[in-house]
C-alpha cells in the first residue's frame, strides 16, 4: 500500500485533538464525581431539595458526557476506518494507473512495430504489383501478337477454303462418287474393327463354354460307351442308349443356347456402336499445277464455244425484240383503228335510234292528227267546262257567245282582280281576311264532315239491310261428321308491282286541271288517265318488278 501523505495526515491529527478536547471534563468534575464517587454520591443527600435537584442535572450531564465520548471514540474509529479504505483505494488506483500506464507503453511499441511491419509489407506488395503489371503488360503484348497470328491464320484458312470450293466445283463427279465411295468403305471398316474388338473377349467366353461343355459330355458319352460294353443284359444296355440320346439331345440344346447368345451379344454390339466420323479430309483431285491449267483451257474452249452460241442467239434476240416492238406497233395501230370504228359504230347507232324515235314521234302526231273527232270531243268537253268556269265567276253579261281562249282570257284576268283584292283588303284589315279565311275553312271542313257522316250513315244502312237479309234465309243445319281443316300446301305466286308514279301525277293534273300533259310523249290529253287509253296511246308498259312470295290458302277438305 502507498504511504499517505504528511498534510494528509497532519489534517488527521489536528481533527483528532481537536475532538479530545472538545471532549474532555471540566477540573470539577475530575475532582469531585471521578475521585470521590462515594462522597459525590452521598453528600448530596443531606442537602436540600435543590441541591438534590442539581446533583441529578449534573449526573445526567455527566451520563450525556460519557456517552457523547464515546460517539465521538466511535466516530474517529470509523474515521479511522474511511480514512485507511481511502489511502488502500489511492493505493489500488495508483498501482492500477501504473499497470494501465505499463500496458499503454506495451501498446504503443506494438502498434509501432506493426505499423513499420505493414510499411514494409506495402512497399512488398506494391514492388509485386510492379512486377505483375510489367508481366500484364508483356502478356498483352503476347497475346496481341497471338491475335494477330491467329487473324493471319484465319485469312489464309478462308483464302484456302475458297480455293478449296473452287477447286471442288471443278473436280469430276466421278471423283466425288469415288472418294464418297472411299469413305463408305473406311466407315464399315472402322465399324467392323470396333464390333471385333468389343465380340473379341465375348466369343472367347463362350468358345471356352463350349469346349467345356463338349468335354464334359465327350467324358460322359465314353463312360455310357464304357459301360455297354460291360453290360450283357438288353433292358440295361436300352437304358443306357437312351440315357446316351438323352445327354446328346442336352449337348445339341446347350449348343443352340451358346449360339443365341452369341447372336444376342452381336445384335447389342451392333445397337450401341454410335458412328463417329474421322474427320479426315477426301483427297483433292488436282495434285499438280498443270492439272488445274489443263482443266482451264478445256473450259476456255467450252466457254468460247458457248460465247459464239451466246453472240448468234443474242442476235437472234435482237431481231425477235425488233419484230415484237414492230408487232407492238401494228397492234397499238390497228387497236386505235378499231376503236375509231367502235366510236363510229355507237355514234351511228345512236344516230338510227333517234331517227327512229323522231320516225315514232311523227308516226304518234300523224295519227291523233288523224283522229280529229275524238280530238273535237275532247275540246268541246274542255269548252263546256270552261263555259261553267266562266258562268260561275259572273262574266257572261254579254249576249254574245266568245270563244274558249277569250272565256279563258277572262277567267284569268278575274282571277287577277280577286287576288289584287284580296292583297289591298289583308293590307286594309288583316283581321277581317284572317277571319273571313277561318270561317271558309270551318265551312270546307263542316262539310267534309257531313260528307263523312252521310257516308257512314249510309255503309250503315247497307250493313243493316245486309244483315236483316241474313236473318231472314233459313238456317243451314249442319249434317254429318265435322270438317276437319288441315294446312294449305304452300304455293308460289308472282306478284307484278308495276311503277304507277306517271299515273298518278296524270291523275292529279287531270283532277285539278281536267287534262294533263304526258310526261312520255308531252302532248296534253283531256280524258282521265287509264289502263286502256295508256295502251291505246302505244305508249311503253311500265317498268315492273316481280317477286317471289310464299302465301298460304286453308282450303276445307
Amino acid at each position: 500500500m502507498a504511504p499517505v501523505s504528511k498534510a494528509t495526515h497532519l489534517a488527521l491529527q489536528t481533527a483528532k485533538a481537536k475532538v479530545m478536547e472538545e471532549e474532555r471534563p471540566d477540573n470539577t468534575f475530575l475532582t469531585t464525581v471521578a475521585t470521590k464517587p462515594a462522597v459525590g454520591l452521598v453528600e448530596p443527600l443531606h442537602k436540600s431539595e435543590k441541591d438534590i435537584r442539581t446533583y441529578v442535572q449534573k449526573k445526567r450531564e455527566v451520563f450525556l458526557v460519557h456517552m457523547a465520548c464515546d460517539n465521538k471514540r466511535e466516530e474517529a474509529v470509523r474515521l479511522d476506518a474511511v480514512a485507511k479504505a481511502k489511502e488502500d483505494a489511492l493505493a489500488f488506483s495508483q498501482q492500477t494507473l501504473e499497470e494501465d500506464a505499463k500496458k499503454f507503453e506495451d501498446y504503443l511499441q506494438e502498434r509501432i512495430s506493426k505499423a513499420s511491419n505493414a510499411t514494409k509489407d506495402s512497399e512488398k506488395h506494391a514492388k509485386n504489383k510492379q512486377d505483375k503489371v510489367q508481366k500484364i503488360k508483356s502478356l498483352k503484348q503476347q497475346i496481341a501478337a497471338v491475335h494477330s497470328d491467329t487473324g493471319k491464320l484465319k485469312e489464309a484458312r478462308v483464302e484456302c477454303e475458297r480455293l478449296k470450293h473452287f477447286l471442288e466445283k471443278l473436280t469430276p463427279p466421278e471423283w466425288k462418287e469415288e472418294q464418297k465411295q472411299k469413305k463408305e468403305e473406311r466407315k464399315k471398316d472402322r465399324a467392323e474393327r470396333w464390333k471385333k474388338e468389343r465380340l473379341a473377349p465375348i466369343l472367347e467366353q463362350l468358345a471356352m463354354e463350349e469346349e467345356r461343355i463338349s468335354e464334359k459330355f465327350a467324358q460322359e458319352e465314353a463312360e455310357v460307351a464304357e459301360n455297354l460294353r460291360k453290360k450283357s443284359k438288353k433292358s440295361r444296355r436300352r437304358e443306357d442308349e437312351e440315357e446316351l440320346l438323352q445327354k446328346q439331345r442336352e449337348r445339341d440344346l446347350r449348343k443352340k443356347r451358346i449360339q443365341k447368345k452369341r447372336e444376342e451379344e452381336e445384335r447389342k454390339i451392333d445397337a450401341e456402336y454410335v458412328e463417329v466420323s474421322s474427320e479426315e479430309e477426301p483427297e483433292l483431285f488436282f495434285k499438280e499445277p498443270q492439272q488445274l491449267m489443263d482443266t482451264f483451257t478445256d473450259l476456255e474452249e467450252l466457254n468460247l464455244f458457248l460465247i459464239q452460241s451466246s453472240q448468234a442467239f443474242r442476235a437472234t434476240e435482237q431481231e425477235e425484240d425488233e419484230m415484237r416492238n414492230n408487232f407492238q406497233t401494228m397492234k397499238m395501230d390497228m387497236g386505235q383503228k378499231v376503236q375509231q370504228l367502235k366510236d363510229q359504230i355507237k355514234q351511228l347507232e345512236q344516230s338510227i335510234k333517234q331517227e327512229k324515235r323522231r320516225g315514232q314521234e311523227l308516226r304518234q302526231s300523224h295519227a291523233e292528227k288523224a283522229s280529229t273527232a275524238a280530238q273535237d270531243k275532247k275540246l268541246s268537253d274542255l269548252a263546256m267546262k270552261v263555259h261553267d268556269v266562266y258562268k260561275r265567276c259572273e262574266l257572261a253579261r254579254d249576249q254574245q257567245q266568245p270563244d274558249t281562249l277569250q272565256m279563258l282570257g277572262a277567267i284569268e284576268s278575274r282571277i287577277e282582280e280577286l287576288i289584287q283584292g284580296l292583297d289591298e283588303a289583308y293590307q286594309q284589315d288583316e283581321e277581317l281576311v284572317m277571319r273571313l279565311e277561318w270561317q271558309k275553312e270551318r265551312d270546307r271542313r263542316e262539310r267534309v264532315r257531313e260528307n263523312r257522316l252521310r257516308e257512314q250513315s249510309e255503309k250503315q244502312e247497307d250493313r243493316l239491310k245486309q244483315s236483316l237479309q241474313r236473318s231472314q234465309k233459313p238456317v243451314f243445319k249442319k249434317a254429318g261428321k265435322q270438317v276437319m281443316y288441315r294446312s294449305p300446301p304452300l304455293r308460289q305466286e308472282r306478284k307484278i308491282v308495276e311503277d304507277t308514279t306517271d299515273d298518278e301525277a296524270h291523275a292529279k293534273d287531270h283532277k285539278v286541271f281536267d287534262l294533263y300533259i304526258d310526261r312520255k310523249s308531252g302532248l296534253p290529253h283531256t280524258d282521265a288517265p287509264t289502263e286502256e287509253a295508256r295502251r291505246a296511246e302505244g305508249a311503253p308498259s311500265p317498268k315492273s318488278q316481280t317477286k317471289s312470295s310464299l302465301s298460304e290458302n286453308s282450303d276445307v277438305r
